[in-house]
């Protein structure tokens, strides 16, 4: 059995998009042995990802949502503690593999009694743990011990990738020193190309902003962008964004809505001529890919970070600020470089292949 840990559940795009990513390859590289999916919940996980085989869905490990108040080692030993008095919930394991996200970020302390749950389970079974693609920064203050902790979490993961420079560099730092499971590396989005699907036309692309954005003072300038696209689409990539698109419909009636199980299950009708406003990551990232621009809003630090990320690796967005008009450039960098990206992400997938003894007829590319 192996066991995947991951941000889903709530539900949300990226993190459900990481999951199946997951769950396709291991059953494309020959694993046909039980997956469990350990998650923020799990029904609404199990009836968007459909056809996977002996996959359990199940809400178990302590998340970081339970618990606010105390340190990095706080959160630490009390994850510790638990799988000590609830090991034997997980016998049966040959590996543990925490899938990629923000959903260990340090931008909250008690992330780290998740981490701490994993590496104790491993340690006690003598299984190895792996992560791929976190998220990591932004920290807050750590003391000593928080630092010693942070160090014995990275010691105890074979494989422990950061999906941007900033975590591993922040975590190198906070170390002092370099760790051999530590890497940078890629978001797990990156395990496969984009399924994307075609459409008619230029469209619009809005996803996971506030309303605030087209208050009395922006609403002009939005609808003479809206008459340069034939559709206007909105991603619904999570509850709080579907309220956003129930605000909108009232002002825009004719808004086109994309809901998680068309966007999972069909495939993301992006096309390079087509625009994105966008507040979330996985939809910025998935759309650079494809060549498209748009604007992104960033309006904290742990999104600042996230959409640096995308930036870094060649996007064309640009940061929304004031003004908001159509913008286009020869050529988008990010998508150019597509195919390298996911032959090395594939790379550290034959990584954890080989650290959890699965046999594979695959070749690594």
């Amino acid at each position: 059995m192996i066991y995947l840990i991951a941000g889903n559940g709530a539900p949300n795009f990226g993190d459900e998009l990481i999951v199946a990513n997951w769950l396709r390859y291991y059953r494309e590289m020959g694993y046909n042995g039980p997956l469990v999916v350990d998650g923020k919940g799990a029904r609404a996980t199990e009836q968007l990802l459909r056809g996977y085989g002996d996959v359990r869905f199940v809400k178990g490990i302590p998340r970081h949502a339970e618990g606010v108040e105390g340190s990095y080692t706080d959160f630490y030993s009390l994850g510790v503690d638990f799988a000590i008095q609830q090991l034997h919930e997980f016998q049966g394991i040959k590996g543990i593999h925490c899938l990629g996200g923000g959903y260990a970020s340090a931008n909250w302390n008690n992330a780290t009694k998740l981490l701490g749950s994993a590496a104790e389970i491993g340690r006690l079974l003598d299984i190895p743990v792996v992560a791929t693609g976190l998220g990591i920064s932004p920290f807050n203050l750590c003391e000593e011990a928080d630092r010693t902790t942070w160090q014995r979490i990275l010691n105890s993961f074979r494989i422990f990738e950061c999906r941007d420079a900033e975590s591993y560099t922040d975590l190198l730092s906070l170390v002092g020193r370099e760790v051999n499971s530590l890497t940078l590396g890629l978001d797990d989005a990156f395990l496969y190309p984009v399924k994307a699907q075609r459409h008619s036309g230029k469209w619009l692309h809005l996803s996971g902003f506030t309303a605030k954005i087209f208050n009395s003072d922006s609403s002009e300038a939005f609808e003479k962008l809206m008459g340069e696209f034939d559709n206007t689409a909105f991603w619904s990539c999570s509850k709080p964004d579907q309220l956003v698109y129930e605000e909108l419909l009232k002002l825009y009636p004719d808004i086109q809505l994309l809901d998680n199980e068309r966007l999972l299950n069909n495939g993301l009708p992006l096309m390079q001529a087509d625009f994105m406003i966008t507040g979330r990551f996985h939809p910025h990232m998935q759309a650079a890919r494809r060549g498209l621009h748009g604007y992104y809003i960033a309006e904290s630090g742990f999104y600042r970070t996230k959409h640096g990320l995308v930036a870094e690796l060649g996007s064309p967005f640009k940061q929304l600020e004031k003004s908001l008009e159509f913008f286009d450039s020869p050529n988008s960098l990010m998508s150019g470089f597509d195919r390298g990206r996911v032959e090395s992400k594939r790379r550290v997938g034959f990584q954890i292949l080989r650290l959890f003894d699965i046999e594979t007829h695959a070749v690594a590319d």
